[in-house]
């Protein structure tokens, strides 16, 4: 279990703060209309989580809920990664799906659902789960992929199994030597197993594609399992999703972990004036630094427990967190009307910003940042519940949008691992 994180909740009582909001029959707002946002609040608590930030969330999940796709996913072009990101925002949501109890015969019952979205949760643990369990003569073996999903590549490969990950620790599934017994004959299949065993032996597969397909030069990973090319966004994609799946049991390669460490660190630019501490595309590209990928490089070395306690680290973390200062201001930014771009990853960056901030734990910039962030994330919500889709400046379309809209918001509630302090 991850420890709670000082002076903050507990996931306990984030998931009950989010529980009411559900259960709250609260007037929906408009785009573009005036929030809570914590200015005037009384305690920290309404400063992290508004009412309108709560209201927001449950529309979200709603308007997720009703625009499945029949066989679980959600999204065409990058249906991997749209699905995977939907599937966390509903956990994040309080549904969950459990093992079911335990029978006579020594097997288990049907699946526990809880939640408002439970059903719909489900049906996207299966999707990804058959994705990863897949056998494509075309691709290596446990690389998640659509047939019809030409965008998420490696990206949505990661996401996927870091929503695996998170869904596995409650279902009870066999140990994996069980699993590699019974699906040693060449004639079985995945879809005979309970969807606990189907979704640990994904995970197994997908952690495996993992590590193999880093690039053992340089410690990174490229668009796909068999590219020599490497790149931040990608890189710390896979570290997260290692690292879930290693709290969720899963063995992960240590000397995996420590190249893939070694990448980020070294993806920092520690020498131009303007670019100081901000993390790379490339760290053969120092030149190329942006603020979604500092937050995210920022979020991946709180995610691997690397909180500064190491001089070294520390000092990275305090020029990434102030390189992060100088550039929220551009982040921020909304453009009035419809099909306006944005920043260019503006949601991606947000949802790394926020969670970068949560974890610093320095009270100071989350006082002065999550609500300006919130605002910009806000601002983009629809009547009915998405997200605008920033007119092809990020890839993904209304679904992305909404689902990592809805996550970036929900990062304070710390309802995931990924959003709690290790």
């Amino acid at each position: 279990m991850n420890p709670r994180r000082p002076g903050g909740r507990t996931p306990a009582l984030a998931t009950a703060l989010l529980g009411a909001a559900l259960l709250a029959s609260l007037p929906a707002r408009g785009e573009g209309e005036a929030d809570a946002d914590g200015r005037g609040a009384t305690s920290a608590e309404q400063q992290l989580v508004s009412t309108e930030q709560k209201t927001s969330i449950a529309r979200a999940l709603s308007w997720l809920a009703a625009n499945q796709q029949q066989g679980g996913s959600w999204g065409k072009e990058s249906r991997v990664a749209d699905t995977a990101l939907a599937a966390l925002a509903l956990m994040a949501g309080g549904s969950s799906v459990t093992a079911g109890p335990r029978l006579p015969s020594g097997g288990y019952g049907a699946e526990t659902l809880r939640g408002p979205h439970a059903k719909e949760l489900k049906k996207a643990i299966q999707y990804l789960a058959d994705r990863a369990n897949a056998r494509n003569p075309e691709w290596p073996a446990g690389y998640i992929i659509d047939p019809e999903d030409t965008q998420s590549r490696m990206h949505g490969h990661g996401f996927a199994t870091l929503a695996l990950a998170q869904a596995l620790g409650g279902l009870g599934a066999a140990d994996i030597t069980t699993i590699n017994e019974f699906m040693a004959r060449p004639d079985r299949t995945a879809s005979e197993m309970r969807l606990a065993d189907q979704v640990r032996w994904g995970v197994e597969r997908a952690v495996r594609c993992s590590e193999r397909a880093q690039d053992a030069q340089t410690g990174g990973w490229g668009y796909f399992p068999s590219d020599s090319f490497h790149e931040g966004s990608i890189t710390v994609t896979q570290i997260s999703a290692l690292r879930a799946a290693s709290d969720a049991g899963v063995s992960v390669n240590g000397a995996v972990m420590n190249r893939a460490y070694a990448y980020v660190r070294e993806s920092q630019n520690l020498r131009n004036t303007d670019q100081l501490g901000g993390f790379a595309y490339m760290k053969s590209e120092l030149g190329r630094v942006s603020y979604p990928l500092t937050a995210a490089a920022l979020t991946t070395l709180f995610g691997l427990g690397r909180y500064g306690a190491d001089p070294s680290d520390r000092k990275a973390i305090d020029l990434g967190l102030a390189y992060m200062d100088r550039n929220l201001a551009e982040m921020v930014r909304v453009e009035p009307g419809e099909l306006s771009r944005g920043p260019q990853w503006a949601y991606y960056g947000l949802f790394y910003g926020a969670q970068a901030l949560y974890l610093a734990n320095d009270q100071r910039r989350l006082a002065d940042q999550w609500p300006r962030i919130r605002r910009a994330v806000l601002a983009r919500q629809y009547r009915d519940g998405s997200f605008r889709d920033l007119d092809g400046s990020e890839a993904g379309g209304i679904e992305y949008s909404t689902a990592i809209a809805c996550l970036t918001l929900q990062v304070p509630l710390e309802t995931l691992p990924i959003f709690q302090r290790r």
